[in-house]
């Protein structure tokens, strides 16, 4: 009975047409994709391996968030994509530490998680016309680090600030 029910179900999608492009569910749509939109050249240029490259999370795509990650010796560089503006960073209780800088001609949003009590990490955002695009930079667990989390994301940020969009 249970299977002849199932197959019933399965069979009532069958042989309806659905016109027109598959689109993504996810909140991707049109957010900057630094894995696909800086290339493997430019990734060398700043001292990342490409081959490293990770997309999302595991390549697993996150809702509202485009991802791409790289991994270094003692850290990992992500670039995330959003819809959240630099306004909405602001406002929301789990950041803190809130500083702004120039990063070449644009203004950087500097802060950290609250919950990252032993500073592992650190987050720079800049203003996109979706959104914003964050840099960030978390230490590998128990890996010693070999310099600041924020000098490191800044240093990135200078090199790649041509990369990101507007």
């Amino acid at each position: 009975m249970l299977a002849a029910i199932a197959i019933g179900v399965l069979a009532v999608g069958c042989g309806s047409t659905v016109e027109g492009e598959p689109e993504r569910a996810s909140g991707q749509e049109g957010l900057f994709n630094a894995c696909t939109d800086i290339p493997d050249s430019v990734i060398e240029q700043v001292g990342l391996n490409p081959l490293t490259k990770d997309i999302d999370i595991d390549g697993v795509e996150q809702p509202g968030w485009k991802m791409c990650s790289w991994t270094a010796s003692w850290y990992f560089f992500t670039i995330m994509a959003t819809d959240y503006t630099l306004d909405d960073v602001r406002n929301r209780p789990d950041y803190t530490k809130f500083d702004e800088s120039n990063i070449g001609d644009r203004v950087g949003l500097w802060f950290r998680r609250e919950s990252d009590e032993t500073i592992d990490g650190c987050y720079l955002a800049v203003g996109a016309s979706k959104g914003s695009v964050w840099l960030n930079i978390e230490a590998k667990a128990g890996t010693p680090h070999e310099s600041s989390t924020c000098g490191l994301v800044e240093s990135f940020a200078l090199q790649l600030v041509s990369s990101l969009p507007r």
